[in-house]
């Protein structure tokens, strides 16, 4: 969870005075949950998830599971663009014939 939060963190390219001023925190308080001496609880990793523009169970996940959550969802959307492109494409054709037959 610690280099969870920091790679967000440091993603958006602030400093932990500056996420501590979004969540409304002190930035001793982002340290300690950073070097692992603190863990927030729900209402502090709610304020975190919210100044990062996160989900707060993204802060649980490895580089792994991210990385194979985001293949999983890109594979998703490519199948739906699919089908759905195919429909459009098949009824398209199919107006297009009943056009010729009238």
């Amino acid at each position: 969870m610690a280099s969870n939060l920091k790679t967000y963190r440091t993603s958006k390219g602030w400093s932990q005075a500056k996420l501590a001023e979004k969540a409304g925190i002190s930035t001793q308080y982002i340290g300690m949950i950073e070097t692992k001496v603190k863990f927030p609880s729900s209402d502090m990793l709610q304020k975190l998830a919210t100044a990062l523009k996160i989900d707060p169970s993204a802060l649980f996940y490895n580089e792994v599971e991210l990385e194979t959550i985001k293949k999983g969802i890109q594979k998703d959307i490519l199948k739906n663009f699919g089908e759905t492109f195919c429909s459009i494409i098949t009824n398209y054709v199919d107006e297009k014939i009943k056009d010729l037959d009238k």
